[in-house]
């Protein structure tokens, strides 16, 4: 027989090799990375358009995170899919012992990637609090000291798990000479090190926000973040909760796949709610009166009496946009947000 067609563990008691077609995880895994992907992409466009297009303000630090992170989750759903081709999703016995090489090397490589995405979200949060609190001392320093810290850490812990092994190929090649660090004590140090960064990011502004000055509507929405900034932490815990099974299985190809799931939605989910900080503009601006007020007229105007086109409220009338007159803009201005008690935000600031 082919070595290629020889997997590379024997089948347990009840189970039969299939390398042909068995059993994966590849068609929940590419749905999903391509869900997440189309999110934070349409979340990215819209902030860096209001960003730019609306505040007319020129991008930050915390726009470039934001960039940055999208590039390198973009990189690492693609390595993710090169893995996946190799088999990775496939049970040890259902992967050709030929396959093994590529896959763990395009998911080890991934993995690096995702080392760097990790921080590059959180850095994107904590410029946007600097944008937003530098004028509190206290926060300034809070805010300066999680910078630094997540820098310097993750960027600690990159290197150190690209040369854990020597030579670095020995890490997804074990067939070859080279020898590895424990391979349980990195992978338990990331997954701590990004949970405890990710509570920090998620718990540091809410002292600062309960004392703005903003209406019961203006809450809501900045409960709303911080709700989908709890589930990318959630994400993240439960990732670190799934570490063992990677260090006490042998079938490694398929755990692996369970993994990234979590890693998938814990980066995606962050760089969409950093998005989020910015969409209400966006949603003032094109949606004054709210979605469902946009499509009503949208509807009445297509469909509706000429009756009700004409009668209808907005600047969307007899089927054409006029554009607001100067007293209903003024109208619709959202009021203005304060910082504590003197600092009064300007229109490149905090937005929800």
């Amino acid at each position: 027989m082919a070595t290629q067609w020889i997997g590379v563990l024997q089948p347990p008691d009840g189970e039969e090799s299939n390398l042909i077609d068995p059993v994966n995880q590849l068609g929940n895994n590419i749905a999903l990375h391509t869900v997440c992907l189309t999110l934070a992409t349409a979340g990215v466009a819209i902030r860096i358009y209001t960003r730019v297009g609306i505040l007319k303000s020129k991008l930050g630090l915390d726009d470039y995170f934001v960039i940055l992170s999208w590039c390198l989750t973009v990189a690492f759903s693609g390595l993710m899919f090169e893995s996946y081709h190799w088999g990775i999703g496939r049970h040890m016995w259902d992967e050709p012992v030929t396959w093994l090489v590529p896959a763990l090397k395009y998911f080890t490589i991934a993995q690096y990637v995702y080392l760097l995405l990790t921080p590059a979200v959180k850095l994107s949060f904590l410029f946007f609090y600097y944008r937003i609190f530098a004028p509190d001392r206290t926060m300034r320093y809070l805010i300066l000291g999680g910078i630094a810290f997540v820098s310097i850490s993750h960027v600690t812990v990159f290197f150190l798990t690209i040369f854990s092994c020597t030579p670095v190929s020995h890490a997804w090649n074990e067939f070859g000479e080279g020898k590895c660090w424990n391979p349980t004590i990195l992978p338990y140090l990331s997954g701590a090190l990004s949970s405890t960064t990710d509570l920090y990011v998620l718990l540091l502004p809410i002292r600062s926000c309960l004392g703005l000055n903003m209406t019961l509507r203006r809450r809501l929405r900045l409960l709303a973040v911080f709700s989908i900034g709890i589930f990318a932490c959630v994400t993240s815990l439960i990732r670190l909760g799934q570490t063992h099974i990677l260090t006490d299985s042998t079938d490694a190809t398929w755990n692996i796949s369970h993994i990234a799931v979590w890693a998938v939605l814990e980066c995606n989910v962050g760089i969409f709610c950093s998005c989020m900080l910015l969409l209400p503009r966006f949603v003032e601006r094109y949606f004054p009166k709210g979605v469902t007020s946009y499509f009503s007229r949208l509807w009445s105007s297509n469909g509706g009496s000429k009756k009700e086109r004409s009668v209808s409220n907005g600047p969307w009338k007899d089927g054409s946009w006029q554009s607001p007159k100067p007293w209903e803009k003024s109208a619709s201005k959202p009021a203005a947000i304060e910082l504590g008690s003197t600092e009064s935000l300007n229109r490149q600031s905090l937005t929800v």
